[in-house]
């Protein structure tokens, strides 16, 4: 499997220098991502494409490839699986469409792909997908113009069966400062699926996290089996999961609709955690990186009273009770007020104290209470509010390593968001010290993704 992440050599074909041809993306995206080993496209007719040679004669390709990308048409698609096989190419990535989820049954050009990978031991990715993006290696698959420079690299890896969702998560994840180690598009898993992927991912050293956006269950036991032996956490988004999309889903991925209801048990059994957005992913990437939360029992603290009221909402939504805090705790909160006119409780307005002490301080105590399993914080930021707080904290990154000591010396975690302009929540997105979320409901909402799954993995 590693060969389809870190292949010394490329070979990619259906490569044409005519305006609008799409395997030529495939070779400027891994130049533009530092891809440093070898390309060769191949094509029909002569030509350049960014400098390299477009080889016609594809019996003349040097030994020692490693992987091979086909984009050309789904009945040229057997004969180049085959001269693959000839040069000794075992890993392939199949881009081509026009296959199972194109006719359902009696494919006779779907048959002799399958029987050409069988005859020369060929691994293929897809068909029908975009391939593999790879932040280690620079190798970056999709035949779309894609701006790889906005990349950022990280922990998460992603499997989909979507070509869109693994760009549209690329971008997503990176936008998000989460960034990923590995996006693998399977398309119709002809050959490999996503339990082969899953298990690859399990040993990959970086990769910290495994996602998958999937329109089918084709595996459901061995998945269930493999995610309870991951030490890794297993996230997964399951869409095509109603009538009208069952349609669509077919003829974009071959893909089989599952009964809904039984997905929701099998996934909550195998300790797999559902989102129900490429947004929720993030949401739960962020919430992973987290100490575990080992109850419900939150004290939610706002410098705005609204904001405080909104959290007690979100509380309740999410399954969490706030437990009534220590009298003493209170009562000292409540010396630091300016104006005396705001009573403490949880969850707490803390909009009339204005000591970033006396917060840390609190958040302190709170984390200590043997009632009270975690925090959301809702804390107010900007230049201004940055210049009362002192030097020692007014970056960014210092106030999160702030957050960030508290929380862990304490081994449980904070749920963070700024009440903020949204160009410094990026700011403090952006330095990745300790996560952030976008308003107090998110952050409670990953609470809540964090606790499920620190119940299931520890039952």
């Amino acid at each position: 499997m590693r060969q389809f992440f870190y292949p010394s050599a490329l070979a990619v074909f259906g490569v044409s220098s005519a305006p609008g041809n799409l395997a030529k993306n495939i070779v400027h995206n891994c130049l533009e991502m530092g891809f440093e080993g070898k390309i060769y496209p191949v094509g029909k007719n002569p030509g350049t494409v960014f400098g390299r040679e477009i080889i016609t004669e594809p019996m003349t390709l040097p030994d020692g490839i490693d992987l091979a990308v086909i984009l050309v048409p789904s009945s040229s698609v057997a004969t180049t699986l085959e001269t693959c096989g000839l040069k000794g190419i075992r890993h392939v990535i199949v881009s081509t469409a026009g296959f199972s989820e194109f006719k359902e049954t009696d494919n006779q050009e779907e048959n002799d792909l399958l029987k050409m990978a069988e005859q020369y031991r060929i691994r293929i990715i897809g068909p029908n997908c975009v391939g593999t993006i790879n932040t280690g290696s620079g190798l970056c698959t999709p035949f779309n113009p894609i701006n790889t420079q906005n990349f950022k690299k990280g922990p998460v890896s992603l499997i989909t069966q979507s070509g869109g969702i693994a760009n549209q998560a690329a971008h997503y994840f990176s936008e998000e400062h989460i960034g990923f180690a590995k996006i693998i598009s399977a398309g119709n898993k002809l050959d490999i699926n996503e339990l082969d992927l899953i298990e690859y991912l399990m040993e990959d050293e970086d990769t910290e996290q495994i996602h998958l956006y999937l329109e089918s269950i084709d595996h459901g036991d061995k998945l269930i089996r493999l995610a309870k032996r991951s030490s890794k956490p297993i996230v997964m988004f399951k869409s095509n999961v109603s009538r009208t999309a069952l349609e669509v889903a077919k003829s974009h991925t071959a893909a089989l609709s599952n009964n809904d209801r039984v997905v929701e048990g099998a996934l909550k059994q195998a300790g797999i955690i559902r989102v129900r957005s490429l947004h929720e992913m993030t949401v739960c990437a962020k919430a992973l990186r987290l100490p575990p939360l080992k109850g419900n029992r939150l004290v939610a603290i706002s410098l705005s009273g609204g904001f405080s009221v909104i959290m007690g909402d979100a509380c309740e939504a999410f399954g969490f009770v706030c437990p009534k805090l220590p009298a003493s705790l209170i009562r000292k909160a409540e010396s630091f007020r300016r104006g005396g006119v705001i009573r403490m409780s949880n969850p707490m307005d803390f909009g009339d104290i204005h000591s970033i002490e006396v917060l840390m301080d609190i958040l302190e105590q709170c984390l200590a209470l043997d009632d009270i399993d975690g925090i959301a914080l809702s804390f107010m930021y900007g230049p201004e509010i940055a210049k009362m707080l002192g030097k020692e904290i007014a970056r960014p990154e210092k106030l999160l390593e702030r957050f960030q000591s508290i929380s862990h010396a304490a081994g449980k975690p904070m749920g963070i968001s700024f009440i903020s302009e949204r160009q410094y929540i990026e700011q403090l997105k952006a330095s990745n010290i300790y996560p952030v979320f976008n308003d107090p409901p998110e952050s409670i909402q990953a609470l809540s993704m964090l606790r499920n799954y620190t119940s299931r993995k520890t039952n």
